[in-house]
């Protein structure tokens, strides 16, 4: 309910600043940028995407979205080192590997440029390194934790799970992984794989059959993201695996919440991705208009599962959740 009230707040403002004066509001020739790890080709993405966009027509300033089509930090940071030559209004960012980011958001900030870290952020061990002013997304590790508390009850003492991470390194995925792995072994005394499974979802598909058919004894499949629970869906699909394997994973898109509805899929955790594009544009764009400082801000950790897909299911087909 807070994070109702403050988008409504959020919605209220910007509509309140579309009516400033013509001499106040010359600065909304604004343009910020949210740089992802990964481009609009990923379903989740593709939602991020469109919270950039409608913040931006919301304040009336230019908002782009951009991320490499496939998982690649060089790419992405040279897309960030971009934006900076571009004279960037302020700049949000996925922090998809700590070590990469350290200099270009110094560069960055040491430049005036207000940046803001969305989607992943770096892992403890790294913390306070990069000094960007505030995270916008899901803390990572407590949802892979809440995720397998979920499957616990249907789990078995000792029982044999997989995580399937399809941008192995990933520092938002691999702590997800490891949310999953704390709670299993901690909790059942279970033994968990990791899986690098790939982007590419033929390869996908065969890396899991090949693993099930050394594994047989596994009992569940975690996957982190949509480009590891589409092809996961077909395997258990044509394989006839429903009701013989668990299953559940991150993020909405509709081959996941059709597999939820088919009970293939015992839910998805949602961290409402929209909000992540749409925050990130509003605060970079009260910081650089009112220096109003931005601030961390948690999308949220809920879980979809049978009783609640259908009500979410059009919003997903009309690309907001």
């Amino acid at each position: 309910m807070k994070r109702l009230v403050g988008l409504i707040l959020v919605l209220s403002l910007a509509l309140t600043l579309g009516g400033i004066s013509t001499a106040v509001s010359a600065a909304d020739d604004m343009t910020f940028y949210v740089i992802a790890h990964t481009g609009p080709g990923d379903p989740f993405w593709a939602v991020v995407q469109r919270g950039v966009q409608d913040a931006g027509k919301a304040l009336g300033v230019k908002a782009i979205f951009q991320g490499p089509a496939g998982y690649n930090v060089p790419e992405q940071v040279n897309m960030f080192n971009a934006a900076m030559a571009a004279k960037a209004d302020g700049i949000a960012t996925s922090i998809s590997d700590a070590r990469a980011w350290v200099e270009p958001i110094k560069e960055a900030r040491s430049r005036g440029i207000p940046v803001v870290a969305i989607n992943c952020k770096e892992p403890e061990e790294h913390k306070g390194t990069i000094p960007y002013m505030a995270y916008i997304g899901m803390d990572e590790y407590e949802a892979g934790k809440m995720v397998a508390y979920k499957l616990m009850p249907k789990l078995k003492k000792g029982a044999k799970v997989v995580v399937a991470i399809h941008q192995a390194g990933h520092v938002g995925l691999e702590a997800r992984a490891k949310g999953i792995s704390d709670v299993i072994t901690a909790e059942l005394g279970g033994k968990v794989d990791k899986l690098d499974i790939t982007q590419d979802a033929t390869q996908a598909i065969g890396i899991l059959r090949s693993y099930l058919k050394a594994n047989p004894d596994t009992a569940a499949i975690f996957t982190v993201g949509p480009l590891g629970a589409i092809p996961t869906i077909k395997m258990i699909r044509d394989d006839g695996l429903k009701g013989k394997i668990l299953f559940a994973s991150f993020d909405l898109e509709p081959n996941t919440i059709q597999a939820i509805k088919d009970g293939i899929c015992e839910g998805t955790v949602d961290q409402q991705q929209y909000l992540q594009g749409f925050m990130a544009v509003v605060e970079l764009y009260l910081n650089a208009k009112f220096k109003l400082d931005p601030a961390d801000y948690d999308t949220g950790r809920g879980f979809i599962t049978q009783e609640t897909a259908d009500v979410v299911e059009i919003l997903v087909k009309q690309g907001y959740r």
